[in-house]
């Protein structure tokens, strides 16, 4: 692979890397190419990885990330090590993992129609000081009567964003699977909403009609990135067909030992000071 796009965050020490890098490519006769570039390497955390795949993810072309972050998942080389971006580039010391996009569609109150996609996760919750009310339909039929804060759906990668934190579970990265988790169910005497997370096949795909939409108002956020500032009445939501995300890892990727150390064993001060 010779023609390359570089992604990088404004932090010093990610632009840092990115002059380096630049330098580096260009000795090795590769060309900085925005306009039909093979690859996109990423210059930063997660956050950064996750910027880059909105931004380019119709490309469809893999995404390598450079950390200088802390402890991306979805990182792979160190900037300590530049030089190991050419057994990516030349030799193909790599393998690419394949990852779902969750894809929504949405209608408003005023009949507008709005669509878009999520690498980590799909955040749906009230904006008004009540509870969100909605009816959930699974693959069609009638599931469930939702009351309660909102609700999160998560791709394997998302799930230890948001989900995670909200009492999602953890679902391994290479799973065909994406995950729905409530937010605060409002449980009481003449409802039941989900109450916790559920882990759905691929070809499930779900419908939320949310009532009292224009007393009620919803929210709903791709990866942090809010849809529309209209009243949202109806929502539709399954893994995408159309897109997939293509990320190269180096064959010592352990998905496990990555979680305990990020997850598990973070560094965290147990005693506040």
């Amino acid at each position: 692979m010779n023609r390359v796009l570089i992604h990088a965050n404004r932090k010093t020490d990610s632009l840092k890397v990115k002059t380096e890098l630049t330098r580096l490519l260009k000795s090795h006769g590769k060309v900085i190419d925005r306009e039909s570039p093979e690859v996109i390497i990423v210059i930063g955390g997660d956050g950064t990885m996750l910027s880059a795949i909105r931004k380019y993810k119709h490309l469809e072309i893999p995404f390598v990330g450079i950390d200088t972050g802390t402890l991306g998942f979805l990182t792979t080389i160190m900037p300590t090590h530049l030089e190991t971006i050419f057994e990516v580039l030349d030799r193909k010391d790599y393998r690419i993992v394949t990852y779902p996009l969750l894809m929504v569609e949405t209608k408003t109150l005023s009949g507008g129609i709005y669509k878009d996609y999520a690498f980590n996760e799909i955040v749906i919750k009230h904006v008004e000081a009540k509870l969100m009310e909605a009816k959930v339909y699974v693959n069609g039929k009638p599931f469930n009567y939702f009351t309660g804060d909102g609700l999160i759906f998560s791709t394997p990668i998302g799930a230890t964003g948001y989900a995670i934190w909200a009492g999602g579970a953890v679902v391994h990265s290479d799973l065909p699977v994406f995950q729905m988790t409530p937010l605060t169910p409002n449980d009481n005497s003449v409802n039941r909403p989900i109450s916790s997370s559920m882990i759905l096949p691929e070809d499930t795909y779900v419908d939320i009609s949310v009532l009292k939409s224009h007393s009620r108002r919803v929210i709903l956020a791709c990866d942090g990135v809010k849809l529309s500032d209209e009243c949202i009445e109806d929502i539709h939501i399954k893994l995408a067909d159309d897109l997939k995300i293509h990320v190269i890892r180096s064959d010592s990727f352990d998905y496990f030992d990555l979680f305990k150390r990020k997850i598990i064993d973070k560094n965290i001060r147990r005693i506040l000071e």
